[in-house]
């Protein structure tokens, strides 16, 4: 049986293996960044933070590297979190930005977002020159939004996802908005260069294979630890959840003021369009990492806050058997607030394990765990 997906679906299917800060190295390699549609910039007139007059093509991009990112001041999530790793990224760059990088706040509610506001959110974080926040009529910035590929249905359902090119050369990439900024700063660093052909991305494995023997040695890599779920009910971890199922991992903390409930209302569309087969022949499995803190009532309340269906474990359990478990499947981390923003899907059978940007489209991580395992996928 294949235990290795095709490449090129691989460079549809998964966002990168980009990661926050201090994140400490999974067992399952990185896959590069998601490559974006080639880019048709329309040369929208738009405002800045100090009300001049900029044009989105001609002004801001043209002939430029730029990273961009799309977030609005009222927002209570995810944009702080994002604006400060653009703060963060500008210290990166240090002199090159503003002569060889350029960085790009689009607001995603220009109705409230008057240039006046927009600069004293800027000055939050330290704004300097080369960082760009943009405003402007509703129309004008939601066409320019639509062209970059920022445009949601509401402001609030926005992912943090960010937009790294080069428009001279026509290279993007689209990345985690919540990145190391020494990571991001890594790949604008590389748009600058002139562009190699890029090996397309692969699967990597856990060391399980498939064959005769896989349940067997399944069994014995991944254990079977006691874990506790939101219900308070113990669960053998590769008996009662991973054996002869295709499973979704993902980590996560109740108290997490980040990443973790973006992630969890992602994953919870993963879980709709997974459907019946959700607890079936496929289980999600979100894993604390923060057991001392995170007991089965405080993981069923952020369970219930997403829809959690049957199918969808919430784990904890002592600290040592937690610590054993994420080890395992690569998600150990000594600080809660630095865990894996990424999903590890797989089949012990096959043997075929493979990592993807938890912000991925829905439709696209519901795709590779159902598809997982097809020979022509």
């Amino acid at each position: 049986m294949k235990t290795r997906l095709n490449g090129v679906v691989l460079a549809l299917l998964l966002a990168g293996s980009v990661a926050m800060a201090g994140e400490q190295e999974p067992a399952v390699a990185p896959a590069r960044s998601e490559p974006a549609r080639k880019l048709e910039i329309p040369d929208e007139q738009l405002v800045d933070q100090d009300g001049r007059p900029v044009r989105l093509y001609s002004d801001l991009m043209k002939g430029r590297v730029v990273a961009v990112n799309f977030v609005f001041t009222t927002c209570s999530t995810i944009c702080s979190p994002m604006t400060a790793v653009f703060s963060r990224l500008q210290k990166e760059l240090g002199e090159r930005l503003g002569r060889d990088v350029y960085l790009i706040s689009i607001s995603l509610d220009p109705a409230a977002d008057t240039p006046e506001r927009l600069a004293r959110y800027a000055g939050k974080f330290d704004r300097r020159e080369g960082w760009t926040f943009v405003t402007g009529p509703a129309d004008r910035v939601k066409r320019a939004l639509t062209a970059l590929g920022g445009s949601v249905a509401t402001k609030e359902s926005h992912t943090p996802v960010v937009l790294l090119g080069n428009e001279a050369t026509g290279e993007w990439t689209r990345a985690y908005g919540l990145s190391a900024p020494k990571q991001l700063a890594g790949q604008l660093e590389a748009l600058l260069e002139d562009p190699e052909p890029k090996a397309p991305a692969r699967t990597e494995r856990l060391p399980i294979t498939g064959g005769p023997e896989a349940d067997a040695a399944a069994a014995r890599y991944f254990t079977d630890t006691e874990l506790v779920d939101q219900d308070g009910k113990p669960r053998r971890f590769y008996s009662d959840l991973i054996r002869g199922k295709t499973v979704l991992i993902n980590f996560a903390f109740a108290s997490c003021k980040t990443a973790c409930s973006p992630i969890t209302a992602n994953l919870a569309r993963v879980q709709r369009l997974l459907g019946p087969r959700l607890g079936k022949d496929i289980h999600m499995i979100t894993i604390t990492v923060d057991p001392v803190n995170d007991t089965p009532a405080k993981l069923k309340a952020f369970s219930q806050r997403f829809q959690a269906s049957p199918g969808w474990y919430f784990l904890s359990g002592s600290r040592a058997n937690v610590k054993a478990v994420l080890e395992k499947v690569g998600g150990y981390t000594e600080d809660p607030e630095k865990h894996l923003t990424s999903v590890i899907i797989g089949d012990s059978v096959t043997g075929t394990w493979l990592r993807a940007l938890a912000m991925a489209p829905p439709e696209n991580l519901a795709y590779a765990v159902e598809h997982l395992n097809d020979e022509n996928h």
